[in-house]
């Protein structure tokens, strides 16, 4: 009964709108495009269009061409990906230990592509499990995966071809891990020229245009060193960003992920996936309104304020609010999703 009631909702929402889902980066914090999507097929909404970004493209990928999608990323071996120095923690061992750490890093960037060289391999084995050895192109859903082109400063769509390339090249984290040689560029992370590409899923025939922003740290910490400083003026210098690319968007969903999870912090992969869960789930009544009416007009009405600003429209404000609530009641939909993952 619950799948033919979704299956009908799905069809009525198709002769509605085409709906184009953009799901950004955000390393570890991505895992909420996970929770995201799970959410938007609980309600019967389902993407007709993916774009993934960087750790998006990684999501977006897995439930375009996985039908168990959603168990293989919450089971995605973490176990390869490469430690940064966390000073933090009291103790003349720990110093030790993390400026062991922070020599390699810093040895791996001036005399390799980065501390994650020796894991390419590892990742690769991961994306394979998690796409199934699928071109992009076999997806039961058109999707879309960008990259930046190191040299020209362009970005880059792929949309056939080797999923593993094509994931790999968006996710390459410059200084992290090698560049992807594709086509004669040579590829990294998408989210340096554009964490939000609607155009593309414009381009790509979608009517309304939702974006999951997972790669804004809505909640930060305050820097403690140099290095915290440095990545923190990096982070406003992408929200900044993100938010002009974000303004030619229907919608704009942000999971709000307290305490906050920093980009190679995947071990709360769990708990970034119920804060997506929750961001839609909590913005169920909009998401359905906005379906239901086909949403250009109302796209083109629609301001979105900028996460490092404290002004901005009420019709955003109230989409990025709701996810602010107090945490749902243990029988809540919600509760429903988020807590078989705890």
């Amino acid at each position: 009964m619950a799948g033919a009631m979704a299956l009908s909702m799905r069809n009525e929402r198709s002769r509605n709108a085409r709906l184009g889902l953009v799901l950004s980066g955000g390393g570890a914090r991505g895992f909420a495009h996970a929770g995201a999507l799970r959410a938007l097929n609980h309600i019967g909404i389902y993407p007709d269009f993916i774009v993934g970004v960087s750790m998006g493209a990684v999501v977006g990928a897995t439930y375009a061409l996985n039908d168990d999608w959603y168990r293989a990323l919450m089971d995605m071996d973490i176990s390869g990906f490469p430690p940064l120095p966390d000073f933090s923690a009291p103790g003349m061992v720990n110093y030790v230990r993390n400026l062991r750490v922070a020599q390699r890093a810093i040895t791996g960037m001036y005399f390799g592509w980065g501390i994650g060289q020796p894991t390419v391999d590892w990742g690769r084995d991961v994306l394979s499990g998690l796409t199934l050895d699928k071109p992009l192109e076999a997806g039961r859903i058109p999707v879309f995966v960008t990259a930046t082109d190191i040299e020209s400063g362009e970005r880059v769509t792929l949309e056939s071809g080797s999923a593993i390339d094509a994931v790999y090249a968006s996710a390459a984290l410059a200084g992290i891990l090698p560049p992807a040689e594709i086509d004669g560029r040579m590829l990294v992370d998408g989210g340096y020229c554009d964490l939000a590409p609607v155009d593309v899923a414009r381009s790509a025939g979608a009517d309304v245009v939702i974006v999951v922003d997972a790669a804004t740290n809505v909640v930060q910490r305050k820097p403690g060193n140099g290095i915290q400083a440095m990545i923190r003026a990096i982070e406003i210098c992408q929200n900044e960003h993100t938010f002009l690319r974000v303004e030619a968007a229907d919608m704009a969903i942000r999971p709000i992920i307290d305490p906050p999870v920093g980009v190679l912090e995947f071990r709360h992969k769990r708990r970034c996936a119920a804060a997506g869960a929750r961001a839609v789930l909590r913005s169920r009544s909009e998401l359905l309104e906005l379906l239901r009416h086909g949403g250009p007009e109302i796209g083109r009405k629609t301001k979105h304020h900028s996460p490092n600003s404290q002004t901005g429209s009420n019709v955003t404000r109230q989409a990025d609010d709701s996810c602010l609530c107090q945490p749902p009641g243990p029988h809540s939909r919600v509760a429903e999703i988020s807590q078989q993952d705890r």
